[in-house]
């Protein structure tokens, strides 16, 4: 064992000194960021494990608003075997109330791969026989053998689900299955219903799904075809569990950065404790190396201690979250330990110690025995030898990240920014200091005391800002952007969205519609637009399924697009690029096209898109780009045709209803049910309460990590109070023994404590206010309506918890008794 090593363990034998702060630190961090970590693995460990059973098959393609071709269907039929199912929207009418289903007529051992879990019943054999979701069954108390009527058809509950594939993971409402014979009966897939055909390919065994999906695309380029593999299935959820947990990673790799801040406080309180022993041991013939390695061992194995720590506690949350939330997953999170992501973790917390503690370390090691044995407390400025490694190590931490994320130039940006503000807060600590100097002469000697113990040698006002500055404005940040959204949901949405969607209205029953709505719902505001799907297939000529990815923000490229034709500008829109047709328009067919979607594709004026409708392609020339209002929740649709080319394929009408306020719609949903039962009724306020369960488990799990952050930086707080405990009791010794008191002692350092959090605190609100501001403004396009009472409280608990915290943490000190701490001075 080298002297170095026998050295550390020795220290060590002693005691940890003040790195308990760092086990702290390095321990919450690394749990938060392994458990941020370990259940998006966990989710993806999943997908990818059943994606065949998620699925229903290695393949699935599915076309719209028709079935297969007998060319198509025999291609299909060469590849394995093949199931069907046609699916649509459709309300369901039980017991005199109606709810909005999604109804799939399935062939006889469907799916392909997998099986649907029921937990009660069995699949659908007779052609009245339906098998409906659990959670359409738990809001209605039906059982088996309930009556429900869809459509034209009547059918009685054969079965309860509990899971079925899936491709996207996410359905809007809840499913009922039917034999093919009993889609048949309900009499809902006519010429212009929409409707999607899907057909599940189970591979032979060893055959590789691999390239067989484009293949097929190439041979019928004039299909629509979407083909999904099992490395896209639950498409859906992987997109959510990418994004929530990008945003999860850069919150716990916030936490992670504000530890670093008690992990250097923590190495320097470490490394004072041992300037007396290093200046004994150099006296004695110690080399510079070996202490420097008798530093770094005790701080290494503390380090490891705290990422062990933490790596547990984070290979724990995929089980315990799997449980807490099984009803709000799609999937259920794989329990066993993500070693990847725990591994990682791991990394990420050696990183951030190593370019944290080196400096304070490599200082202590130098330091000049002469210099220590006379009493200097001033440890001087670090050699620039010594910031190559924290430098190195740093910039590791943000490659790391960056390539370890899902989008690396929100990552990228994101660490920016984070820089960008711990040197904003470390400027406004030393502003903080050096106002306190000048005002060191005013107010009474309590006041005078207070102040001076923010610019004093060794004081810890410019890493306390940071750590506490980060955190709260992260906290402020997150709360304004969350109750925003919360706002607008609860109140904005509601009074601005029609009450009613109304689909798969078929267009020779206009009129009927119209005088039903007009004597049920008198007076209400009634709107109407034709409507198909289709997907798009070529850009330019180029096949769309030649690309080797759908670029970012190219939304319009995946699946069916809803498709509309109209003479004048729907509301909500504007023309930002290009002309807007006549109204009187004949010509070569003409679109217009989101704005958005159009800079993703890299689209201009006059390119040409060539979109699938009923299977027949239609290439159009772009005539004008639009901005959308997708607030106004009307029907606002990304690709507009001009008039003469849609009007002739057999199409539906969509309708919004928006009667007078304080009237109800029921009687309406129900004639209309009755009346005309394959039109498709969507409640705005069960969407909208959708939406808020998914936004609020989003925005608690986000609290919960900023919490974390928080957590980190009072730790930090108290630790760093606690590593000037020495040099506060001396302080308050001496002036207990000229004459002061407890309590002015006390108010002294309240008066210090209170200073730096007020400024720092108020700073820290206006920042995260901004960026609160800015997210929902400019990136959600929502108006700016935070809780601001709640928003208000929280630099004032911010500086109370602060404030708290440090007279806890320096209380020792406080009560120190004069003739003792005199001896051991």
């Amino acid at each position: 064992m080298s002297a170095g090593l026998r050295l550390g363990r020795r220290d060590l034998a002693h005691g940890v000194g003040g790195l308990w702060l760092l086990l702290a630190c390095l321990t919450i961090a690394v749990a938060g960021l392994s458990a941020v970590t370990s259940l998006s693995s966990a989710i993806e460990s999943t997908i990818e494990g059943q994606a065949r059973e998620l699925l229903g098959g290695d393949l699935a393609l599915s076309v719209a608003q028709r079935s297969a071709t007998p060319a198509e269907r025999e291609a299909i039929a060469r590849l394995g075997t093949v199931r069907e199912s046609v699916t649509l929207r459709s309300t369901a009418q039980i017991g005199g109330q109606t709810a909005l289903v999604d109804l799939s007529g399935v062939d006889e051992g469907w799916p392909a791969a997998g099986r649907v879990t029921l937990a009660s019943g069995r699949m659908p054999a007779a052609a009245t026989d339906a098998a409906i979701g659990r959670e359409l069954a738990e809001r209605f108390s039906l059982r088996l053998g309930s009556p429900l009527r869809i459509g034209y058809g009547d059918y009685r509950v054969s079965g309860i689900i509990e899971k079925l594939p899936a491709p996207s993971g996410f359905a809007l409402a809840p499913p009922v299955l039917v034999s093919r014979a009993g889609l048949d009966a309900s009499r809902l897939v006519q010429p212009g219903s929409l409707y999607t055909s899907s057909y599940r390919v189970a591979l032979p065994s060893g055959a590789s799904y691999e390239g067989i999906g484009s293949s097929f695309q190439k041979r019928f380029p004039e299909g629509g075809w979407r083909v999904t593999d099992r490395s896209e299935a639950a498409s859906g959820t992987r997109r959510f569990t990418e994004r929530a947990g990008q945003m999860l990673l850069l919150i716990a790799l916030g936490a992670l950065g504000i530890g670093s801040i008690g992990i250097a406080s923590a190495a320097s309180a470490f490394a004072a404790s041992r300037r007396s022993t290093i200046a004994i041991l150099k006296v004695h013939g110690a080399r510079t190396r070996d202490l420097a390695l008798m530093l770094g061992t005790s701080v290494t194995l503390l380090a490891l201690v705290a990422i062990l720590l933490g790596t547990l506690v984070g290979a724990t949350v995929p089980a315990i979250v799997g449980r807490a939330a099984a009803d709000l997953l799609p999937v259920a999170p794989d329990p066993s330990p993500q070693w990847g992501a725990l591994g990682r973790s791991a990394v990420f917390g050696l990183l951030v110690t190593l370019a944290a503690a080196w400096v304070p370390l490599a200082r202590a090691a130098r330091a000049r025995p002469a210099a220590v044995l006379r009493g200097d407390v001033d440890e001087g400025s670090p050699d620039r030898r010594d910031l190559l490694v924290p430098l190195l190590a740093a910039a590791a931490v943000s490659a790391l990240a960056i390539l370890t994320s899902g989008n690396e130039a929100v990552t990228a940006a994101t660490i920016a920014g984070g820089v960008a503000l711990a040197f904003l807060f470390a400027g406004a600590g030393k502003l903080l200091a050096l106002a306190a100097r000048r005002l060191g002469s005013r107010g009474g000697p309590v006041a005078r005391l207070g102040l001076a113990a923010l610019h004093r040698p060794g004081a810890a006002t410019v890493r306390l800002s940071v750590a506490l500055g980060l955190g709260l404005a992260l906290l402020v940040a997150l709360a304004g952007i969350g109750g925003s959204v919360r706002a607008e949901l609860a109140g904005n949405i509601p009074a601005k969205a029609p009450a009613l969607f109304m689909l798969d209205i078929p267009a020779t029953e206009e009129a009927r519609f119209r005088d039903l709505a007009a004597r049920e719902l008198p007076g209400a505001d009634l709107r109407l637009v034709p409507s198909l799907r289709g997907p798009v297939t070529a850009l330019n000529g180029q096949p769309v399924s030649a690309l080797k990815a759908i670029p970012e923000g190219a939304w319009i490229l995946r699946g069916d697009r809803g498709l509309t034709f109209a003479r004048e500008l729907p509301e909500a829109n504007q023309v930002v690029e290009g002309e807007w047709w006549p109204a009187d328009y004949a010509g070569p067919p003409l679109v217009s096209l989101d704005i958005e979607a159009a800079r993703a594709l890299g689209l201009k004026i006059g390119d040409t898109m060539t979109i699938a409708v009923l299977g027949s392609p239609i290439e159009a020339r772009i005539a004008s780009f639009r901005t959308i209002d997708w607030r106004s929740l009307g029907f606002n649709f990304a690709i507009i045709f001009a008039p003469g080319t849609l009007e002739q394929a057999p199409y539906t009408l969509m309708a919004t209803a928006s009667p007078e306020r304080g009237a109800s719609t029921l009687g309406f949903e129900r004639a209309l049910a009755a009346g005309l039962p394959m039109v498709s009724t969507i409640r705005v306020s069960d969407v909208v309460a959708q939406v808020t369960t998914i936004l609020e488990g989003l925005d608690n799990a986000i609290r919960l990590a900023t919490l974390v952050a928080i957590v980190i930086g009072v730790t930090v707080l108290a630790g760093a109070v606690a590593a000037t405990r020495r040099t506060r009791t001396r302080e308050s010794v001496l002036l207990k023994l000229v004459g002061a008191t407890r309590a002015q002692v006390l108010a002294a350092q309240g008066i210090e404590f209170a200073a730096m959090a007020g400024g720092i605190v108020t700073l820290a609100f206006v920042t995260g206010t901004a960026a609160a501001y800015g997210v929902v403004t400019w990136l959600f396009e929502l108006p700016f309506l935070p809780d601001w009472p709640s928003l208000l409280t929280l630099p004032l608990a911010g500086m109370a918890v602060a404030v708290l915290t440090a007279l806890v943490a320096a209380w020792p000190a406080l009560r120190a008794r004069p003739a003792t701490a005199l001896r051991s001075i």
